[in-house]
Formats: C-alpha cells, sequence, structure tokens
C-alpha cells in the first residue's frame, strides 16, 4: 500500500515539475517577446536621450567615491544605432527629437549624433526638434533638425563655453590642512584649486585657447545647420540686454526672430502638425516610439562569425588601479581584455576607444605594456579618441600605431602630479597631538596626522619627475618624435584635436568608424571584415546588481528628480575636487588627470 502511496506521489511530484518547467518556458517566451516591441506603420520615433550621454553605461561609483552617479545615462552608439536603422524602415516616417531630459554634455558627441541625424535625412524623411526650452547642449543637437519648435515662453539658454573652478587654500588654510603638491608640467593645473586661490596665468592663458577653439566649433555649426552668421550668435550673446529689450522681454520671439528657432508651438499644436504631414485625422495622436523601445525590437547585435575581425575595446571613465566595472577603466582589467584579443586567432586588428580624462600612472602603464603585447603579436592597434583622451589616457594612447581624433577632442596634457594633504595643524588645534617612534628616518612618514618631513618630500618630487620622464620617453617612442619636442609639447598642456594633427600628438581626424577601417586597412582585411566588441563577461552577481542599479537609479530618478540639480554648482565641484584628492592612496599615488571645460 506505501510502495502504491509513494509511487503515485512520485507521478504527482514529476507531474507538477513538468508543469512548472513548462510555465517557466512560457514565462520566459512571453517576457522575451515584451522586450521585442512591435513598431507601428507610420510611426514618429522618438529620440528622447535621458541623463548623460556616454561611450559606456556605468555601474552607480564606478567612477568616484563621494560622487553623486547620474540617475541615468545614454549609450550614444545606441542612439547611432537607431538612428542609422530607423533611416532605412519604412514603417518610420519622421524622426523627433525630445531633448528636455539630456544633460549637459560634449561637443563630438554631439558632434557624432549630428552626423547620424544628417544620414538619416538624406532618406528624405523629416527631423523635427520640440521643447519647452534648449540648453545648449540641447539646441546644437536641435539645430540639425529641418524644423526646430519652441514652446510661446520658452527659451535657448545659450550663455557661451566657460571653465570655473572652486578654488580652497583659504578654506584649507582655515582648517589648518596642509595639501603638498608634487607637479611636472607648468600647465598642469588639475589640483591646483587645492593650492591656489585664483587660476594660475599658465592654466588661464592655456583654457583660453581651449574654449576659443570649442566655442569657434559651437557657433559654426549651429551657424552652418541653421543658416545664420556665427558672429551674430556672439554679438547678441555679448549684448543680450539690448536684444531682449528689443522684443520687450520676450525670449521666445527673440529666438524666432534671429532664427535659431523655426516656430513657436506648444506641444499639442506640434502633434497636430505632425499629425497632418502624416496624413493622419487631426483628431488622432500620430503613433509613435521611443527610441529605446526601437532598439529593443532591433534585438541584440549579430556576432561575428568570421576570421578577419577587428576588435573593438571601449575605455570610458577614470583609469584606476586595479579591476573596474563600466564606467571606469581598470589597469588590470583593461589589459586582460586587450590580452584576449591578442589571443583570438580571429581578431587581427584592434581599436581602441578612449573616453577619459586620465587618472593613475601605474594603471595607465599596466595598459600601455598590454598594447605593446599586442602589437608584438602582429595585430595593429588604433585608437580612437572620445571626448577627452588627455594625460593618463594619453599615456596610452601613445603606445598605438595610430591614433584618431576629433577635431575637438581634448587630448594631450603630457603631465604627472601627486598630493599628499596633512592634517597634523588641525589636530593639533583641537587638542589632538601625534607622537611616537620608528625604525627609520622615514618610518610613519606617510601619516597625514604628521608632518611631511621634508626628506620624503623630495623624494617623492624625484618620483613624479621620474614618471614624467617616463612619459616623455614613452610619447618620444610612440610617436616617433624628438624627446626635445615632446618637452615643449608637454608641461600638461591640454590640446584639442585639430592642434594635436598639426603639432603630430594625432595622426588624423575622424570618427570611430574612419579609424576601424584604418585597422582594418593595416591589417590587410579588405573591405570584408566584420567588428567584434570585446566587453568582459559577467558573472551572476554582476547581472543581478547591474540590474538592481538600474531599478534603484530609475526609482531615485523618479522620486527625486531633482535631487542632483537641487545641490549647488559649488559644492558639485568641491566634491569633485575632494574626490580627486581621494585618489591618492597613502601608500604613494602618481597620477596624470586633466579637467574637462563646461560645455
Amino acid at each position: 500500500m506505501w510502495s502504491k502511496l509513494l509511487h503515485v506521489l512520485d507521478n504527482v511530484r514529476r507531474v507538477f515539475s513538468g508543469l512548472l518547467f513548462l510555465l517557466i518556458i512560457v514565462v520566459l517566451v512571453v517576457a522575451i517577446k515584451a522586450t521585442y516591441p512591435s513598431i507601428p506603420d507610420q510611426a514618429v520615433l522618438v529620440l528622447n536621450p535621458k541623463g548623460a550621454l556616454v561611450e559606456e553605461l556605468a555601474e552607480p561609483g564606478a567612477a568616484f567615491p563621494f560622487t553623486l552617479p547620474t540617475a541615468e545615462q545614454t549609450r550614444v552608439r545606441d542612439l547611432v544605432r537607431v538612428i542609422h536603422a530607423a533611416r532605412d524602415d519604412k514603417r518610420i516616417r519622421m524622426l523627433l527629437l525630445d531633448l528636455k531630459g539630456m544633460d549637459r554634455t560634449s561637443l563630438t558627441k554631439l558632434q557624432t549624433l549630428r552626423r547620424a541625424i544628417d544620414d538619416f535625412k538624406t532618406s528624405g524623411k523629416k527631423v523635427i526638434a520640440v521643447s519647452d526650452n534648449y540648453t545648449q547642449s540641447q539646441y546644437y543637437l536641435a539645430a540639425s533638425a529641418d524644423t526646430v519648435y519652441l514652446h510661446p515662453m520658452g527659451m535657448v539658454l545659450l550663455s557661451g563655453f566657460s571653465l570655473y573652478r572652486n578654488y580652497f587654500k583659504d578654506a584649507l588654510d582655515k582648517m589648518k590642512v596642509k595639501v603638498h603638491l608634487f607637479r611636472v608640467g607648468e600647465y598642469k593645473s588639475a589640483a591646483e584649486p587645492l593650492v591656489r586661490n585664483h587660476m594660475s596665468a599658465a592654466a588661464r592663458m592655456a583654457d583660453k585657447v581651449l574654449l576659443t577653439q570649442l566655442w569657434q566649433s559651437y557657433t559654426r555649426g549651429v551657424a552652418s545647420m541653421r543658416h545664420v552668421k556665427a558672429d551674430n550668435i556672439q554679438n547678441m550673446l555679448d549684448h543680450l540686454p539690448a536684444y531682449v529689450n528689443k522684443y520687450g522681454g520676450n525670449l521666445a520671439q527673440l529666438e524666432l526672430n534671429i532664427h535659431l528657432v523655426d516656430k513657436l508651438a506648444t506641444h499639442a499644436e506640434v502633434q497636430a502638425i505632425i499629425a497632418r504631414q502624416l496624413g493622419i485625422s487631426h483628431a488622432s495622436v500620430p503613433p509613435s516610439v521611443t527610441y529605446k523601445q526601437y532598439l529593443r525590437s532591433l534585438g541584440s547585435e549579430a556576432l561575428p562569425d568570421g576570421d578577419r575581425q577587428v576588435g573593438l575595446i571601449v575605455a570610458s571613465g577614470p583609469i584606476l588601479d586595479g579591476n573596474q566595472p563600466p564606467g571606469a577603466i581598470g589597469g588590470e582589467s583593461l589589459s586582460r581584455l586587450v590580452d584576449v584579443a591578442g589571443r583570438d586567432p580571429h581578431i587581427k586588428a584592434v581599436v581602441l576607444r578612449i573616453d577619459s580624462p586620465g587618472g593613475s600612472a601605474m594603471a595607465s602603464e599596466t595598459i600601455r605594456l598590454a598594447i605593446e603585447r599586442l602589437k608584438q603579436a602582429g595585430k595593429p592597434v588604433v585608437v580612437s579618441m572620445g571626448s577627452m583622451a588627455a594625460s593618463g589616457a594619453y599615456w596610452v594612447a601613445s603606445a598605438a600605431n595610430e591614433i584618431w581624433a576629433s577635431p575637438n577632442t581634448l587630448t594631450g596634457s603630457i603631465g604627472v602630479f601627486g598630493l599628499f594633504p596633512s592634517v597634523d595643524r588641525g589636530l593639533n588645534a583641537l587638542g589632538i597631538h601625534t607622537d611616537g617612534l620608528g625604525t627609520t628616518q622615514i618610518a610613519g612618514a606617510m601619516r597625514a596626522d604628521r608632518p611631511l618631513d621634508p626628506a620624503l618630500a623630495k623624494v617623492i618630487q624625484m618620483s613624479v619627475d621620474h614618471i614624467y620622464g617616463d612619459f616623455i620617453r614613452h610619447v618620444s617612442q610612440g610617436r616617433n618624435m624628438a624627446v626635445s619636442r615632446v618637452r615643449a609639447l608637454a608641461q600638461g598642456r591640454v590640446w584639442t584635436g585639430a592642434d594635436a594633427l598639426r603639432l603630430g600628438l594625432v595622426d588624423k581626424l575622424g570618427t570611430l568608424d574612419d579609424a576601424i577601417a584604418a585597422a582594418a586597412k593595416r591589417a590587410k582585411l579588405g573591405k570584408n571584415y566584420q567588428v567584434q566588441r570585446l566587453r568582459p563577461k559577467p558573472g551572476m552577481r554582476e547581472l543581478i546588481m547591474e540590474k538592481l542599479a538600474g531599478e534603484a537609479s530609475t526609482i531615485m530618478a523618479r522620486v527625486f528628480p531633482e535631487a542632483i540639480t537641487m545641490i549647488p554648482e559649488s559644492w558639485r565641484k568641491g566634491m569633485a575636487a575632494f574626490a580627486l584628492t581621494r585618489l591618492i592612496k597613502p601608500s604613494g599615488g602618481i597620477y596624470a588627470w586633466c579637467e574637462m571645460p563646461e560645455l
């Protein structure tokens, strides 16, 4: 009897397990199907990027401790992929730029998207931009549209480019904190705010040249897209009160009359205009699909299966020691990825896409050596620079066979610095004193609660000088340039890509696709080659954490949409400066770092 009962229970268990398995399969199929939304006919593709535009999506906390992560990010290549696919998609009739959620971003990324939009327009499909207001970054992209709409009570917030910093010397003096700065390079100004109360003359001169070049590129781009004169934009901003007064304070009317926008209309009015253009009933809302929905409908990018491949590695974020998640560049993790490309027999050449202000000199050297190993394996390496590839990032790039940049890439900044804070005076003022003994002259000398020993200060400066010499030597060898010539171009000075080409720091100006084609040419692959994107394979823990982080970011963005913008700009800059000091390890670390102007 018991055996029959057990047999029945076992059959029930088997049936239940089978049904549960089938249920799981059904749920997975439905879930997968839901991630590939259907695209309606006669649809408007809404390009609505959120947050910062980035080369690679960052995990929370990937860049620095003590900095506020952006709630949302948008990967530039996802936007480009969507725009290119929609160009030939008969279901997509129009591209609508809804940019209100896009944060301030670099000019090079905006120009990449502008090229994609220009390519979309070759299909004959219209591009329109609509917003209540446009920030400076948003407007550059909006200006690429066939028609730019602005709310009758809105404005285009153009102001020009700037690079203002908060300087903390007096504040640190009041707290009796002594910051010891060790640097090489007259223009190496990244750590100046910690030891000065104002900008140095060298930094002011170099920054003025950079900002002027970037602003000219911006205004000329807008002038070309909007068929206006760049001088008119400059004149309007230099005499803004007079212009605004002319139109009785009506900023929207001012933007319309100087042809920055084409029409003043509310969102409802724009929807009616779109419906008429698409031949839809006036009472109907035009069918639309967001870029994320359209991206999901495209599915994953096809994996290459041939043996004529160009490997593509994206290096985005600060350069830090060890293993780092996406959004930061780890010396060990990126080197390991480069070595993977070296061992893959199908990969014949590698393109390293760099978008980084630099960071750890040791991590930069670790990556440079990995690139050298790749070249020794007979595989050419081409660097494609994004918005910035300066300081430690240029250290890495110098090893490549060929370097491509955009005209507005910030690069160079060949210089090195080290920081060491001493808080002994502040502690003494609070009645906290440090005493003890060591077995050598420098034992315990790296404690922040003790004055920095002058002998150790000399050692640190000599180490910085030595690493700077290594930097110069690597650039000299990599660029086939005399050491004296490199020294003249170095000194921590930042150059635009256009200047870097003229000075021999880069080889060509062009896009990522241009760099990939150059790598294929060096490997003699002809035109029939494939691109393999190389990324670290995440484990189960990383996948779960990525999912949880994404959900948390979404919740934060919904619950606290103004959380970051409510924090004063000076506070945010202060936290960023403090985060910079956190890079410096008590055991000693030398860094090559560059700062990005506000665009």
